[in-house]
């Protein structure tokens, strides 16, 4: 898969050889001598267009057109919720693009999705001493199965899906928040998950690849985020 991809970049870089700089993709007509057939299905291909986009360079526009037909083969793929987009045959510029990106990922959410979400976080890691990238942590894994394929597509739904959350059967999704719970729901409610999409795991024991794990040092455990 690395070696096609490669492949295609390279392709591209011979190709923009004459390519003014500043040239939109859909414009010069490059893109569409470029055939896209695979994806790294453990990317965020959102992040990565719009990094190229922010960083500039004669062929960012070039870049992040290969990366969207990429984000939408891997939508297609792993039947995905999110839904697939045509920026770079829509818009000429970067600064168009990244506008058109603000725009659609402006946060929505209700009040039930503040009220689970910030109950879920401080049902996992409430506690006084544990740091903030923990609490998104857990809420990112919440968002994540929103997202996925695999699980509900509410928070609510998620939470109470059977058999994932112990909190749910003990009783301490009722409880009150503590304010660093709720601050860090509308955090990940306003800007998204701070983890990639593929980590949907959350629990005392490894369930995968790991990404990130935290050690607490009052109860003695330690929480693993992992890829599923």
């Amino acid at each position: 898969m690395k070696k096609k991809i490669s492949a295609i970049l390279v392709m591209l870089t011979l190709l923009m050889t004459v390519l003014p700089a500043g040239m939109s993709a859909s414009a010069a007509g490059i893109i569409d001598h470029v055939t896209v057939t695979s994806y790294d299905p453990k990317k965020d291909y959102m992040s990565e267009i719009m990094k190229v986009l922010r960083d500039g360079g004669s062929y960012a526009m070039q870049i992040g057109a290969i990366y969207e037909r990429q984000r939408n083969l891997k939508i297609d793929a792993l039947n995905s919720k999110e839904k697939k987009t045509s920026y770079f045959t829509t818009y000429s510029t970067a600064d168009e693009i990244l506008k058109a990106i603000a725009e659609d990922n402006k946060p929505a959410y209700s009040e039930e999705d503040l009220y689970w979400l910030s109950r879920v976080i401080n049902a996992e890691a409430g506690s006084a001493w544990i740091p903030d990238w923990v609490q998104r942590s857990v809420g990112s894994v919440v968002l994540n199965r929103v997202k996925s394929a695999r699980y509900s597509n509410s928070i609510k739904n998620v939470v109470f899906q059977r058999g994932q959350y112990y909190c749910v059967t003990n009783g301490a999704i009722y409880q009150t928040p503590r304010q660093s719970a709720v601050d860090n729901a509308k955090y990940l409610l306003e800007n998204g998950s701070t983890l990639p999409d593929g980590v949907l795991g959350q629990s005392e024991f490894v369930q995968g690849r790991i990404h990130s794990q935290y050690y607490d040092p009052y109860l003695k455990t330690t929480t693993y985020f992992c890829y599923m």
